[in-house]
């Protein structure tokens, strides 16, 4: 009996050391972004890896990144879509892609979609619309149809004249390295208090 009034204490006093240790642990490893560098692929997809670790407790993390340079040059375009709080736990590892874009591609209105690469499709529907309209606002039937002639052939050569100037790839980027700021924001569960940290990343186009 005399024993076990001794372990009692003593199994009590290893937990409670144990418990301070893994507390002590998670508050020693830094709250910190790491990101990857990355060559520019023709053949996609273009992306860098991050890690956030020592997240400091329970809340949401928002990933940003920015372009970091001076230089005036057609670089790859990185950011862009809705603003994602991604949930979080104390001690978590958090990781995810940063995704970039050709220069002059339209960012996409998400991250996980395909962005739309044509910014001719538009034009080229507000012109045929504009035909029809036009035809339609003729009075005479014969005038009409000479009309809608004339401006559809207007419209087609229009649009071809546009698909030649796009053979020399709008979206051709200035070779080079460039650099970027990966963020991370985090916000505890029920606190306003933002804690930001950011790393730097270098993007090189051939």
């Amino acid at each position: 009996m005399h024993n076990r009034s001794l372990l009692l204490p003593f199994a009590s006093f290893l937990t409670a050391s144990c418990a301070l240790w893994g507390v002590s642990a998670m508050a020693s490893t830094p709250f910190v972004i790491t990101a990857t560098n990355f060559t520019w692929s023709s053949n996609g997809p273009n992306s860098s890896q991050y890690n956030v670790t020592g997240i400091p407790a329970d809340g949401t993390i928002v990933i940003n990144c920015s372009y970091a340079g001076t230089a005036m040059a057609k670089y790859p375009i990185c950011g862009g879509g809705p603003v994602a709080q991604i949930p979080v736990t104390a001690g978590q590892t958090l990781t995810g892609v940063v995704s970039f874009q050709p220069w002059g591609t339209p960012i996409p209105a998400s991250l996980h979609r395909t962005p739309h690469r044509s910014g001719y499709l538009p034009g080229a529907g507000l012109t045929l619309a504009g035909v029809f309209m036009a035809g339609f606002g003729l009075r005479r039937e014969r005038q009409r149809w000479i009309a809608l002639v004339v401006l559809a052939v207007g419209a087609l050569a229009g649009l071809a004249g546009i698909s030649a100037c796009g053979g020399a790839n709008p979206f051709a980027m200035t070779p080079g390295s460039y650099p970027y700021t990966v963020t991370a924001v985090f916000q505890e569960t029920g606190s306003n208090v933002l804690q930001p940290v950011s790393t730097t990343i270098t993007v090189t186009v051939p």
